[in-house]
């Protein structure tokens, strides 16, 4: 006997099950009736012989149900359960199915090749086939089995050098980082007075305040750095001064072997009331001030590389201007005259040996320009200068490097009473870095100042200093310093000795906040009579960086 699958509509299947149920109910009564006729009954149809009744015999009322008419069961023509029911509505699918044709979509980011299992048959042939000596085999089809291609391991990262130096404000490529510092302390000698003049010790109060400039640049290049303080004595307040410094360096990069250097820079500084300079050659009178020395200048020049050889050629501008000193007598001397301009013109050549060994001179020659023709003496003071060195740009290895040069200068001036500034030069610095942790510096410099002591043309100054440095721990650096200078005034029997030295310590509580202390002695002996001095200077101070 084959089975066939009946479909049909949820309204008719419901009629269909109720008109069997109804033939169901007439056969079972007809079993359990005392009228066996009931089973043999016209009106009931044979239920068990052997005529099989046809589809409208055994379902009466399906024309009805189909037609939508109420079926009604056979027997007692009731009205059976419910209405059919409509065929319900299955909504669109939403987006719309779209059948793609033509070439295939590409995705921005597209997912990486599959590549093979390395114990794979095509990963094995692979390896045969890059092997050395091996003639190329011809790819056969592609694995199923595939893997997306192995992700790298993110690599640890490093640990930061200077874990303790400020970060600073990132300004489009440049990065700047401005600090105030604040320290206090006691200053056995404020106006660094001779012993004869009894000098009265004070408390003080300084407060400075600055930045630095670095550049991220792929090729040119600018630095700064500046800086302004001011010190209040306590119980001393004619020694109340200003000072500061600052320097610019910006490097323009023409092409691979040309350059346009740009270099700015001034400071500020006070004379100390005893200075040669100022001083009124009379006992009972001195200087109740500080008169302020201030000097800026700038320089524009060019470098050239040409293989191993290097020439730059860089014009100069300076102005100095000077305060005028008062005196305990009421009167001041004019020394606001003695401001000058100065040009000048300077020529380098440098020719690499080696990496460690590029020897160079250069000359320079400036010209010095008083406001005022004669200075408050009635001296004629505008001068030329002229100096050439000679040296070697010198780099032992990674831990020890400097430059060294000697050379001669000579400063010829208008008045002929005043005899030539002259004198060997000698300048250089040495940098040895032990360890990451240890550094020490040996310093030389020689210069040429002006003065406004009668008859004196000028001083010859030269100052050697050494400086080492240790990181204790990464946020502790303790500093040793010393320097010894000489004055040499030409013209008059003139000598001036100086030293200092001193120590300092550095305690970086985060990259923001630095806790500073410091010691200094200064010694001054001069061949003047009442001349020299001496200072201690005690400082602790507070710094705040970003």
């Amino acid at each position: 006997m084959s089975l066939r699958r009946v479909t049909c509509s949820t309204a008719s299947c419901f009629v269909l099950a109720f008109v069997l149920q109804g033939r169901v109910a007439q056969a079972q009564d007809a079993l359990v009736s005392p009228n066996a006729s009931a089973l043999t009954s016209p009106s009931a149809g044979p239920l068990f012989g052997t005529e099989r009744p046809t589809h409208e015999e055994a379902l009466p009322g399906l024309d009805e149900a189909r037609g939508g008419v109420m079926p009604k069961s056979v027997d007692s023509g009731v009205a059976n359960y419910g209405e059919p029911r409509a065929r319900p509505k299955l909504p669109k699918p939403y987006p719309p199915l779209r059948l793609r044709t033509g070439a295939p979509r590409h995705f921005k980011h597209e997912l990486p090749p599959l590549e093979a299992y390395r114990n794979s048959a095509v990963a094995r042939r692979a390896l045969r086939r890059d092997a050395p000596g091996k003639e190329a085999v011809k790819d056969e089809a592609p694995t199923t089995v595939a893997v997306p291609p192995t992700i790298k391991a993110k690599p640890r990262p490093r640990p930061d050098p200077k874990p303790y130096d400020p970060i600073g404000i990132g300004v489009g490529s440049m990065r700047l980082t401005p600090y105030v510092e604040t320290s206090t302390g006691y200053d056995s000698n404020p106006d660094r007075l001779p012993s004869a003049n009894a000098p009265v010790g004070s408390a003080f109060g300084r407060v400075d305040a600055g930045f630095k400039l670095r550049t991220d640049w792929s090729r040119d290049d600018l630095i700064a750095d500046v800086r302004l303080g001011y010190v209040d004595y306590f119980d001393y307040s004619p020694a109340n001064r200003p000072d500061g410094a600052g320097n610019l360096v910006g490097r323009y990069d023409v092409t691979r072997d040309t350059a346009i250097d740009v270099l700015g820079r001034f400071t500020l500084d006070t004379q100390r009331p005893g200075a040669p300079a100022i001083a009124s050659g009379l006992p009972s009178v001195t200087v109740t001030n500080r008169p302020v020395v201030f000097s800026a200048g700038t320089s524009l020049g060019a470098t050239q590389k040409l293989n191993h050889l290097e020439v730059s050629i860089r014009g100069s501008f300076d102005r100095t201007i000077y305060g005028d000193p008062q005196y305990s007598d009421g009167t001041s001397l004019n020394l606001a005259s003695t401001s000058f301009n100065d040009y000048g013109v300077t020529g380098q050549a440098l020719y690499e040996v080696s990496p460690r060994l590029k020897p160079l001179v250069d000359a320079t020659f400036d010209s010095r320009i008083h406001d005022q023709a004669a200075d408050p003496y009635g001296y004629y003071r505008d001068s030329v200068g002229y100096a050439a060195r000679a040296g070697l740009r010198l780099k032992f290895s990674e831990l020890l490097n400097g430059e060294a040069l000697g050379g001669y200068a000579e400063r010829d001036y208008q008045d002929s009473r005043l005899v030539k500034l002259r004198g060997p030069t000698v300048d250089g610095n040495l940098v040895y870095t032990p360890t990451p942790l240890t550094t020490a510096t040996l310093r030389a410099s020689t210069t040429f100042n002006e003065t406004t002591l009668s008859s004196a043309s000028g001083a010859l100054t030269r100052t050697y200093g050494a400086e080492v440095s240790h990181e204790l721990f990464r946020n502790l650096k303790l500093t040793a310093a010393g320097s010894y200078y000489v004055n040499v005034y030409q013209g008059v029997s003139l000598v001036e000795r100086g030293f200092n030295v001193g120590a300092k310590a550095e305690y970086r509580l985060t990259r923001s906040i630095v806790l500073k202390g410091s010691y200094s002695h200064e010694r001054l002996n001069s061949s003047a009579a009442g001349a020299s001095y001496t200072a201690d200077v005690f400082m602790l101070g507070l710094r705040i960086q970003q």
